[in-house]
């Protein structure tokens, strides 16, 4: 497994965690990742979620791959380019799913708790495409009308390739305040959008 050199640890890893920061702050809006070519990148992995896992794992946390992605190549593929270790679903900061195929391991997140609530998990969905606005468009695809904090008034995104029993997870699953999970979405293109657990979201 070769290890990836496309990746500035310093400058990409600054642009890459202002765009990710912007994107949580401003919940809905489209930010855009530094364009990086990986050259080994394993069939099936959206190659701009190891842009955001190099940037935000380091020996301190610990991410994990659900169920439905756990395959011994794209293990090994993040083993060697992360400086993380891989670990268990249920007490990993960070997770890999495939947001085209719900992943009953979404439920077993953790969520942090009443006197720790920033002691979650932060799932990161790689989705087919993100565009602003509620357009229609001839492929499946999902509106996400998102309000609350950092939303003036309501914004819309529409995302392919994102299977909707996400949206009803999340709502089960960031159900107590301040308990729950942050989610990004990203797809190959580059482009992300988060969705913090203060957000209220309606699918259509």
């Amino acid at each position: 497994m070769v290890r990836e050199v496309g990746f500035d640890d310093v400058f990409d890893s600054q642009a890459t965690f202002r765009a990710l920061l912007d994107a949580l702050s401003r919940p809905g809006k489209i930010c855009r990742l530094p364009d990086r070519l990986y050259k080994s990148t394993p069939l099936g992995f959206c190659p701009p979620a190891l842009s955001i896992l190099k940037t935000l794992c380091d020996h301190r946390v610990s991410f994990s791959l659900v169920s439905g992605n756990r395959t011994s190549e794209l293990s090994r593929y993040l083993e060697v380019n992360l400086a993380t270790p891989l670990g268990g679903v249920e007490k990993a900061d960070y997770v890999v799913f495939d947001g085209t195929a719900f992943d009953e391991d979404f439920m077993r997140l953790k969520r942090g708790s009443a006197e720790f609530p920033e002691n979650s998990a932060t799932a990161l969905l790689c989705v087919g495409r993100l565009t602003e606005g509620a357009l229609e468009t001839d492929t499946p695809s999902c509106r996400l009308r998102c309000a609350g904090p950092g939303v003036q008034d309501t914004t819309f995104l529409t995302v392919t390739g994102l299977d909707p029993r996400y949206g009803e997870a999340r709502a089960r699953t960031n159900n107590v305040s301040p308990l729950g999970i942050d989610l990004f979405l990203v797809d190959p293109g580059g482009r992300v959008a988060g969705i913090p657990r203060t957000t209220s979201v309606e699918a259509s």
